[in-house]
């Protein structure tokens, strides 16, 4: 059978889609790179925000006018399955959904001629790993859930209470292969990885020194997003193991406000200080790393001081990279039911915090300028221009050259903007 996969949302979602190939894969089956090419099309769909989930709907009814012409069986799986299964069918009447912990059973669900609903079961379902399929890079997850219950979040609704961790004997082997395969770069992704291991009586840190003692060759790892709550606690063990070259200095920390008052509206488990202890624990270690954040602006209770607040904190904290998000109204959630900033009100400090911290950003990368900096050659565009990473996870793009992908190269930083660095191959 032919399988198209279309996937929206977080790199946990990207890596989650590649499970589902391997699967598929296995039984015989073939992924095409068309929905027209395909007897059965997969969406494996995000819930986080609003506009995500309207244009995911805007998609469906795209795909399901085109299956009435082609006829392919159409299955939507991911976090919105079961928060908008009456939604979803609306749309399309005759797919299947299946619920993110079921993706295991995919194969069941694409052989099936009937129309199945796996929903809202939230089974412990975490043995498959994807299979490196080439490239350079390899998004492997590692962990699902969290532990955090914050006021704006729907999570605990598309995949349930608590954390559900991938044994670390079967991560590094995953890892070994791949790297034995070609792979450079390795993406650990989840939820939240300070809270892989969670249940399983390990943690992150112990996860990452066996990839390193074990797996050899000259690769990268990149870590994922972590909640400062549990990161506060393994952040020492950490900086210490990020002084092997092969883990990138790269921290992606999201602190969403800088403000204590909209921090314990959200039910966020840290103060504004504490946050700013982790980040300084980060950078007095001499390291020369890149700390990456995410703030939700116009969330319900802040104030024109509180938004003064996250302005001072970004300042002050000089962040290589902030992910900005205006705050939209999510059901199941405590946010749902508090009353918020105009939107209007909400697109200005969207608007006021993003050239914040772009000015911010552009300051950080000047000082690259001049610098000598090994980079892993890891994209190329449409154009032709390759994008390569640096130890700190900066973005480096060569202009008119001829570079292998997955290669690593010597490059003196001529060039920054506040997104990416312009480099120049040494010799």
């Amino acid at each position: 059978m032919k399988v198209f996969i279309e996937t929206f949302g977080c790199w946990l979602n990207k890596g989650e889609s590649d499970i589902m190939k391997t699967l598929l894969r296995e039984r015989g089956h073939e992924v095409v790179d068309t929905p027209e090419k395909a007897d059965t099309v997969i969406v494996n769909t995000c819930a986080v925000r609003g506009d995500t989930e309207t244009k995911i709907f805007r998609e469906l009814t795209r795909l399901e006018a085109l299956r009435k012409k082609t006829g392919f069986r159409l299955v939507v799986t991911g976090c919105l399955t079961n928060v908008r299964p009456k939604s979803i069918l609306e749309i399309a009447p005759e797919a299947s959904l299946v619920e993110p912990d079921s993706l295991e059973r995919i194969v069941e669900v694409v052989e099936s001629e009937k129309q199945l609903l796996l929903l809202r079961s939230y089974p412990r379902m975490r043995n498959v790993l994807p299979e490196f399929e080439g490239g350079v890079t390899y998004i492997l997850p590692v962990q699902s859930g969290c532990l955090g219950a914050c006021s704006f979040c729907i999570e605990w609704v598309t995949r349930g209470l608590g954390v559900k961790s991938y044994p670390l004997d079967s991560i590094v082997k995953a890892v070994e292969n791949a790297v034995k395969k070609g792979a450079k770069e390795v993406y650990l992704v989840g939820q939240d990885l300070a809270t892989y291991g969670y249940d399983l009586g390990t943690n992150l840190t112990a996860l990452i020194e066996e990839i390193l003692q074990t797996v050899k060759g000259e690769y990268r790892i990149r870590i994922g997003m972590m909640e400062p709550m549990l990161l506060r606690s393994q952040i020492d063990g950490l900086l210490t193991l990020a002084r092997d070259e092969r883990l990138y200095k790269y921290f992606h920390i999201p602190v969403q406000s800088g403000d204590d008052n909209v921090l314990k509206l959200m039910n966020r488990k840290y103060t504004v200080s504490e946050y700013r202890d982790l980040v300084g624990r980060i950078r007095s270690q001499g390291l020369s790393s890149s700390i990456a954040t995410d703030i939700i602006v116009g969330f319900p209770g802040e104030d024109e001081n509180a938004f003064n607040n996250t302005l001072r904190l970004l300042g002050e904290l000089m962040f290589d990279k902030v992910h900005i998000a205006r705050y939209t109204l999510r059901p199941f959630t405590k946010g749902y039911l508090m009353k918020g900033p105009p939107e209007p009100l909400k697109k200005l400090r969207s608007k006021i915090a993003t050239e914040l911290s772009f000015r911010i950003a552009y300051e950080i990368n000047r000082k690259y300028l001049g610098m000598t900096k090994e980079v892993l050659i890891n994209s190329v565009s449409m154009r032709g221009d390759f994008t390569g990473r640096t130890p700190e996870y900066k973005p480096v793009v060569f202009k008119d050259y001829d570079l292998e992908l997955g290669a690593f190269v010597k490059a003196r930083i001529v060039d920054a903007s506040p997104l990416h660095l312009v480099g120049e191959v040494v010799d």
